[in-house]
């Protein structure tokens, strides 16, 4: 077992045995005409969960073939969970980044295509920080392949940096370097904001709000933009974290 924070092979065990029956059971809610629309609401929450933790909970037991399947299950929901104005639950502008991740990384075509539409007007449930939500809007301009204009890195870097929140400055701001150097093509940038994600979210894990979390197990901002250098730029990602499991984007 990989030693990704507290959790244990016993809280991993449990989500093996006990979420494929759930799965099971709250699957057809989805496209079940007769369910209420807060039934199908949880349904596209629960399901996102149960696949991501069948994911994290199979990668910390090494079972590294059985986490990219998962994921990519569980991308689908995540698109429901995250964007659909039916089915979508309160997220602000931070927890929106594992829906937004999960899109970018195991979507679809037809997933990212309805991603990119919603640029322009997209808008979580709240705003906790200004420079996360202009972080989100960056990121699905470049993972959709649209043009990102240098005035509005700035603007994010600025606000960024003026935010009095060592979350923010630690990791948000490292995150839109990196989309930074997307744009300029500065490889050295990239892999240094990289490194600096993975930093914080190792301590993190260690001391923070990781410690007990099986969402934690995998940075999936960081491995959406170590996918964005590779398919962009044909960069490969050098830093080696367990956090950041690099076979995942092969």
């Amino acid at each position: 077992m990989l030693k990704l924070n507290k959790l244990n092979e016993d809280d991993l065990s449990y989500d093996l045995s006990s979420r494929p029956k759930a799965i099971k059971n709250w699957t057809p809610v989805i496209n079940d005409d007769d369910e209420p629309i807060e039934e199908k609401v949880r349904a596209a929450f629960n399901l996102t969960s149960w696949y991501v933790r069948l994911a994290n909970a199979n990668y910390g037991l090494e079972n590294y073939d059985q986490v990219k399947p998962y994921l990519e299950k569980a991308a689908p929901y995540a698109f429901l969970r995250g964007f659909d104005e039916e089915l979508k639950t309160h997220k602000n502008d931070w927890t929106i980044q594992q829906e937004l991740n999960l899109c970018l990384l195991f979507g679809n075509t037809d997933i990212i295509e309805k991603l990119s539409k919603l640029v322009n007007n997209f808008k979580p449930s709240s705003i906790m920080h200004q420079a996360c939500y202009l972080y989100d809007c960056l990121l699905i301009k470049v993972g959709t392949g649209q043009s990102i204009e240098q005035v509005q890195i700035e603007e994010a870097l600025s606000e960024a940096g003026a935010t009095k929140d060592k979350d923010v400055l630690q990791y948000i701001q490292p995150l839109i370097q990196a989309i930074n150097a997307l744009v300029l093509s500065d490889q050295s940038l990239w892999q240094s904001s990289i490194e600096k994600a993975i930093d914080w979210h190792t301590d993190q894990c260690k001391f923070g709000d990781y410690k007990e979390d099986i969402d934690g197990f995998i940075n999936l901002n960081a491995l959406t933009l170590a996918k964005l250098g590779k398919t962009m730029h044909g960069w490969q990602c050098e830093t080696h974290s367990l956090y950041l499991p690099l076979f995942l984007i092969d």
